[in-house]
């Protein structure tokens, strides 16, 4: 339901993040009101700069509209790396949004389908974005990419006693990792596909040393499902497939537990052709991993007292195509 104000505070704790626009494009008055007013709150040293911005009625400055690569994933003539490569730049070229205001009103529960339709919506505006919404255009114009798995990889971090989360489109082809994305800084996007990241784990590592040095720690870190090549599926994105603590758990526990889950999509059927109705057997999910430091396995597993400080940590439950997995609704990172 669209907030009576036409548009909802983020908040972390009491510390307000940014807003989201529940009143579609165009812009509302109210929405645009409060677009400025809080950029101009966020930057108070540029306070001049955006009210001339604002109040400018002529002479604006020349627009390009630039053109998605829709085609990019069926392109015989380039190799993944390149085609990966070309997507981070259009992505780029969308540029983050600093003002405060995302533009866009996405739900992540919703099927792939709906999503796929906000990413066109997306492209088509040309708007500045954030990182979930790049993660969206991603998966949409590396769906068809045979033999690439994508899947999301969630930040959850603190600085400065404020929660920020953060999330890129983690990539797999022929056993070597990267990510797509967008932050506001690079070393917390993109990552390029090369032989550097020949495990799941040194991509993960590569990221948790990004944020150690802008001094955030890294609180969780979510690894969801491949998710499905198909732009029309009704079925949504699994966004917690591993879930990792890595204050809380030792970095070869968690290590060989995201070598057991990329064993896992081996077996996954992630190119179905579109059906109405999908049986579950045709699509394999991998397990729920909750890893942390109780997750070793010399330790004793109690079975009973559930409120134990010393249960198993590392829990495996098999999961439904219609599990409505709970996502963050909007993710921000400021360092």
């Amino acid at each position: 339901m669209a907030s009576t104000a036409g548009y909802e505070a983020m908040r972390s704790g009491k510390v307000l993040l940014f807003y989201v626009n529940r009143d579609g494009l165009p812009l509302s008055d109210r929405c645009s009101e409060r677009m400025w007013t809080f950029c101009m709150e966020q930057y108070p040293t540029h306070t001049n700069e955006i009210k001339a911005l604002r109040d400018q009625k002529v002479n604006y400055p020349k627009v390009t509209y630039i053109e998605p690569p829709y085609h990019l994933a069926t392109n015989n003539r380039l190799s993944v790396a390149e085609k990966l490569r070309q997507i981070q730049t259009y992505i780029q070229r969308l540029e983050y949004n600093y003002t405060g205001m995302q533009f866009f009103e996405i739900n992540t529960n919703r099927p792939i389908s709906g999503l796929m339709d906000a990413a066109r919506h997306m492209m088509t505006e040309a708007l500045p974005i954030k990182c979930l919404e790049a993660f969206l255009i991603a998966v949409y114009l590396t769906t068809g990419m045979i033999g690439v798995d994508r899947f999301n990889i969630s930040f959850k971090t603190r600085f400065n006693s404020i929660t920020y989360r953060h999330v890129v489109l983690g990539i797999r082809y022929n056993q070597i990792y990267g990510a797509l994305g967008l932050s506001r800084r690079s070393d917390l996007a993109y990552r390029p596909l090369n032989s550097k990241y020949d495990r799941l784990s040194t991509l993960i590592n590569d990221y948790i040393q990004a944020y150690k040095n802008y001094g955030h720690t890294v609180l969780r870190i979510k690894i969801g499902s491949p998710i499905l090549h198909d732009l029309k599926s009704f079925l949504t994105i699994d966004w917690k497939a591993a879930v990792i603590l890595p204050n809380k758990t030792d970095k070869e526990d968690y290590e060989r537990e995201l070598d057991k889950v990329s064993r896992v999509w081996r077996h996954m059927n992630l190119y179905m052709a579109y059906r109405g109705n999908v049986p579950h057997t045709s699509v394999m999910q991998p397990p729920r991993t909750l890893v942390t430091t109780a997750s070793l396995p010399s330790r004793p597993q109690p079975t009973s007292n559930r409120s134990n400080c010393h249960q198993l940590s590392v829990t495996k439950t098999p999961m439904s195509v219609n599990d409505t997995s709970t996502a963050a609704q909007n993710y921000a990172i400021r360092v």
